[in-house]
């Protein structure tokens, strides 16, 4: 029934991809986002509007590999004496950790190189040239950065960056009693002083692990093709679709597309827009369906919270993705994000009705977030009902907007009917007052 939106949105899949990972700030990112422009120019015939913002690129999940090469060194001032400034090291490294990588705090993006990117805009106005509410749709066009542990074995990916976080926690400890063994606290020193000398060195190889998390080099970096291209183009295939069947777009409806950049970097691009624009979202008329990683047959989702980073999304909507899929014959999955965050995030906060929609596979794979993220592992089919689950739960959206609109009405008449019969009422006691004041 969609089939050639899918093959359009499979071929502006391509069209991106063909020029290589789009890593947060890079010039390939710069060049993906003019490319999107003329795309969305010339395929939808519709103008895009872009919001620059700056940002520091490698302040999140870019950084972690250099965590683990600090790690290591820490090991310097720890074994010449210096447990204390390990000690502090380790307390800097997990606080970092907790406030940059696992909440997007941004509270440490002083300390690092700032670069400039785009978010793309491109808004439907409502066939009856009034707008009642806005939906929109969201996805990022950035890439990620190889995670190398998860290309080499995924299997053992997250075991071995455990690994380097026990590491460094251990070492909390160890600088610690290595400290406190300097005071004659122990009742055997030197039975501590081995363990403190020794047991660091069974930590070196998780520390590597970490370092090795993932690389910076753009040539193994992902190109994207699943994480986010095809959120992308399945987007921008929804407001082709709307433009050229006017009729089926819910009435009063103002249909916006964002192309959120940097995502990878900690929800960048959406916090911006978020930021830029939150005084203009009205709560009650504002819905935003993200869409992010549509590949996996059999795990298409309805993302209900992002766990790290304390936001639950709306229930209404995520009922409605929920009927969507199930109307496309697909299993149906409700799930939280397994780990970081998602671009709902920053709406959920502005508290703006959201959901995020996704088809992957929750778990590590050698695909996520690496090299083998192409669109020759993408299928048509997949697009076809990831396309037809978008498109029916915006429907969804104007169907209940109608029924708030009915339901008002209802009240409304209900409201009016009560008042002229207690007008009524009261006009027939005027009269019966009026008649017995006669007769008396």
């Amino acid at each position: 029934m969609y089939r050639k939106y899918a093959e359009e949105a499979m071929d502006i899949v391509k069209t991106i991809e063909a020029d290589g990972p789009r890593l947060p700030g890079s010039d390939e990112e710069k060049a993906a986002c003019k490319k999107l422009v003329s795309e969305i120019d010339n395929r939808l015939g519709l103008k895009a509007a872009t919001e620059s913002f700056i940002y520091a690129p490698e302040a999140s999940i870019g950084a972690i590999n250099k965590l683990g090469w600090v790690a290591a060194l820490l090991l310097i001032p720890y074994y010449f004496g210096a447990e204390i400034i390990a000690m502090v090291g380790y307390i800097g490294i997990m606080v970092f950790v907790l406030t940059q990588i696992v909440v997007y705090t941004g509270i440490w993006d002083f300390c690092f190189k700032k670069a400039k990117s785009t978010n793309i805009i491109t808004e439907l106005p409502p066939t009856n040239g009034k707008s009642d509410y806005t939906v929109f749709l969201g996805a990022h066009y950035d890439s990620s950065w190889c995670w190398k542990l998860a290309a080499k074995n995924p299997a053992t990916a997250i075991v071995k960056t455990a690994y380097g976080i026990f590491g460094a926690i251990a070492m909390i400890v160890l600088s610690l009693i290595a400290v406190l063994n300097r005071f004659d606290v122990f009742d055997d020193p030197w039975t501590v002083s081995i363990v403190t000398y020794v047991l660091p060195v069974a930590f070196l190889p998780g520390f590597f692990f970490v370092s090795h998390y993932l690389t910076q080099d753009k040539t193994e970096a992902s190109p994207g093709a699943m994480d986010n291209l095809s959120g992308i183009a399945l987007n921008m295939m929804v407001m082709k679709y709307f433009k050229e069947h006017p009729e089926e777009m819910p009435e009063g409806m103002k249909l916006v597309n964002i192309g959120f950049a940097a995502e990878e970097s900690g929800l960048k691009g959406s916090l911006a827009y978020v930021k830029a624009h939150k005084a203009e979202m009205d709560k009650d008329n504002t819905y935003v369906l993200n869409v992010d990683s549509i590949s996996d047959p059999g795990y298409f989702s309805a993302v209900k919270a992002d766990p790290w980073q304390f936001t639950k999304f709306d229930r209404g909507l995520i009922e409605m993705i929920k009927e969507s899929i199930a109307e496309t014959g697909e299993k149906v999955n409700e799930i939280v994000n397994p780990a970081g965050g998602c671009d709902s995030t920053p709406f959920c906060r502005a508290g703006i009705k959201t959901v995020t929609f996704a088809a992957q596979k929750p778990t590590i794979s050698d695909y996520y977030h690496t090299f083998n993220d192409v669109s020759d592992r993408l299928e048509i089919d997949v697009f076809e009902k990831g396309f037809a689950v978008i498109l029916n739960t915006i429907k969804k959206i104007g169907a209940s907007r109608k029924g708030m609109e009915t339901n008002a009405a209802a009240t409304e008449a209900t409201t009016e009917t009560a008042t002229e019969t207690v007008s009524e009422v009261a006009a027939t006691e005027v009269v019966e007052v009026a008649e017995t004041a006669e007769k008396e």
